[in-house]
């Protein structure tokens, strides 16, 4: 694909659209397989901008949102999923907590 996979104004988020994932199970699975500092890297990345990623999302959002618009909006949905690792358990897993995996949608 040439050029920005993620809208222009977000050009700088361009490194993480690899987090950019479609379902809840490839996004545990990322966090999984992610090192503490590439969760960091991300997760500090995406919060010093999300005030205006939001902004930006509020304005495109509907059934017509561009490719480029959706990968942001996965980017977000990441984000959701790494935050409380970061938050609440510092990069650490969960001492009394079921394994992650195991959480199958059904």
């Amino acid at each position: 694909m040439s050029g920005s996979r993620l809208p222009t104004e977000f050009a700088s988020l361009e490194p993480y659209v690899g987090w950019s994932l479609e379902s809840e199970r490839e996004r545990v699975d990322r966090k999984l397989a992610s090192s503490p500092d590439e969760i960091r890297s991300f997760y500090d990345t995406m919060m010093g901008r999300i005030n205006v990623v939001l902004d930006y999302l509020d304005k495109q959002w509907g059934e017509d949102m561009s490719a480029p618009d959706q990968r942001l909006q996965l980017l977000l949905l990441s984000l959701v999923e790494i935050s409380t690792f970061v938050e609440l358990y510092g990069l650490q897993e969960a001492e009394h907590a079921c394994e992650q995996r195991r959480f199958v949608r059904i």
